[in-house]
């Protein structure tokens, strides 16, 4: 084997098999940057490194397909999981997913609407370390639903609606309020509020809306808050049918709206507002999320789902039993 051909598939393990960066490969070999890209270019051209799609990629194909057409979806976006049921891991994994799929579709000019929780805090980190994409201007974040919580915490709707508007090189327009007041008199009160009133008004116009699909549980991370809704609350609300929520408003296993005393008390979109936007992108897997994730798709609360492989295929198994 000549010395060429030696560096050329040294190289290739390095980067394909090691997973070192190309920085790391020319710092151990006393290569440029730019040599060690010309010998992994190489590496592909000789026929050193053959890229193949591997099976797994198929199979997620296929199952985006049977789930945009099972349920009427714009697009299915599936991610592979080896944690179905640990929630946080899910979460990063779909919130990834959400990531790719935002900056594939993202558009000079949009207007963007986003909710809160832990797949979209994913999300937005995920894009915080993607690179920019240079085409874009004039992005408007726009945050749906009032703040829930410690306003300094990542999980915040304003956090996230900051932090993704710095990553997309736009700017922030926040909902200065909670996410649910202390009564409905006082909801009527931050509703009068001009600044309240006209940054519910653009996100209700908005381009595309990312929102979370939470299921009432005793560990998710709005009970652990505490201050916006209770468990008792939430058992209440499960008690009159509720099975999961977009945007802190609750609906039943076909996807229809949960009247409450919650509802009436919500600062942020409404289902029937999130329904007349273009298009709205569910982000949300894992177990502890199937049967909420079965209610809106049912009731065709979202155009795109970005879930994980195990819940796709246990969402096209339940509808063929």
């Amino acid at each position: 084997m000549s010395d060429y051909a030696r560096v050329l598939v040294k190289v290739a393990r390095l980067y394909y098999e090691q997973e070192l960066t190309q920085a790391e490969i020319g710092q151990r070999l006393r290569l440029s940057r730019q040599k060690v890209q010309r010998l992994l270019s190489q590496a592909r051209e000789e026929g050193v490194v053959q890229i193949s799609i591997r099976p797994v990629m198929d199979m997620l194909a296929d199952l985006e397909k049977a789930v945009e057409q099972e349920f009427g979806l714009r697009e299915a976006v599936i991610v592979e999981t080896a944690a179905y049921d640990d929630q946080p891991t899910v979460a990063r994994e779909v919130g990834a997913g959400a990531a790719e799929y935002l900056l594939r579709v993202v558009q000079p000019d949009d207007k963007i609407v986003v909710s809160w929780g832990g797949s979209l805090l994913s999300m937005v980190n995920a894009v915080a370390a993607s690179p920019r994409r240079e085409d874009l201007s004039n992005i408007t974040v726009v945050q749906g639903l009032g703040g829930l919580g410690d306003p300094n915490n990542e999980t915040h709707a304003s956090d996230l609606t900051r932090r993704l508007a710095r990553a997309l090189n736009g700017q922030a327009l926040l909902l200065a309020a909670p996410g649910a007041a202390g009564n409905r008199v006082a909801r009527a009160a931050f509703y009068d509020d001009p600044y309240v009133s006209q940054t519910l008004q653009v996100a209700a116009s908005a381009d595309m809306m990312f929102t979370g699909i939470g299921a009432p549980r005793p560990d998710s991370i709005l009970v652990r808050k505490g201050n916006i809704v209770t468990w008792p609350e939430l058992a209440a609300l499960m008690e009159l049918g509720a099975v999961g929520d977009v945007n802190l408003r609750y609906f039943d296993e076909r996807g229809q709206k949960i009247s409450s005393d919650l509802n009436e008390r919500v600062i942020g979109l409404d289902l029937e507002q999130m329904q007349r936007i273009n298009l709205v992108i569910g982000v949300a897997g894992g177990l502890a999320k199937l049967r909420a994730i079965q209610a809106a798709l049912k009731g065709q609360l979202v155009d795109v789902l970005v879930t994980d492989h195990v819940t796709a295929q246990q969402l096209l198994a339940d509808t063929q039993k």
